[in-house]
């Protein structure tokens, strides 16, 4: 019980951290309701992704080069648990696929959204070269694919109701990459000490 709680206190100063950090940055371009609601989904999202992928902290970084760049090398060890971590990594990336276009106007095409999963899946990857993960190209694979079906789901529903997509005036790419950054500085330099003071406090 008392992890619950340390996980739950932990992850609400983190949140609350970023949503002020983000708040200065898009306070400036005086997004509606809806808008700010989305960039702050976002920035949540890609937060929480960070932290599942196990991207590195300043404090822990240990670097170790252990890669896999032939596809489908892990299916060997048991296809059931291939598919399980498969599936798992599409889905990690449908939400950037659905959000990214729903947002700018940008990232409303197939190469677009494909294009800018990849990136940020090899972002991570290469990330995970600084500490005790595998960089695995299925991974990779399997995001890209997962940012893709999210952009398919967005369009398909986008048909039905027109008026569901947000007309966001800024610059989509530079407001991705501000938020993106954000989310970094905030997961790589701040929630570890956040995390510590929290674990002193409680335990």
């Amino acid at each position: 019980m008392h992890y619950l709680i340390f996980y739950a206190v932990d992850m609400l100063l983190w949140s609350a951290a970023l949503i002020l950090v983000l708040a200065a940055h898009i306070s400036g371009h005086r997004p509606t309701k809806v808008q700010a609601f989305w960039k702050l989904v976002l920035a949540l999202y890609l937060a929480a992704v960070y932290n599942v992928a196990g991207a590195p902290e300043l404090p822990y970084i240990f670097p170790r080069l252990n890669v896999n760049l032939i596809p489908l090398w892990d299916i060997t060890s048991g296809v059931r648990a291939y598919l399980i971590n498969s599936g798992l990594n599409i889905l990690l990336f449908v939400p950037l696929g659905f959000i990214l276009p729903l947002l700018w106007k940008e990232f409303r095409s197939r190469r677009a959204m494909c294009l800018t999963g990849f990136l940020l899946s090899l972002g991570i990857e290469l990330a995970q070269l600084l500490n005790y993960r595998v960089s695995d190209v299925d991974d990779l694979i399997m995001n890209t694919l997962g940012s893709f079906l999210g952009y398919a789901l967005l369009m398909l529903l986008s048909r039905k109701k027109k008026d569901l997509l947000i007309q966001e005036q800024a610059d989509g790419r530079k407001m991705f990459l501000a938020i993106l950054g954000v989310v970094i500085l905030v997961m790589f330099a701040l929630r570890p000490y956040i995390t510590r003071a929290v674990s002193n406090i409680m335990f």
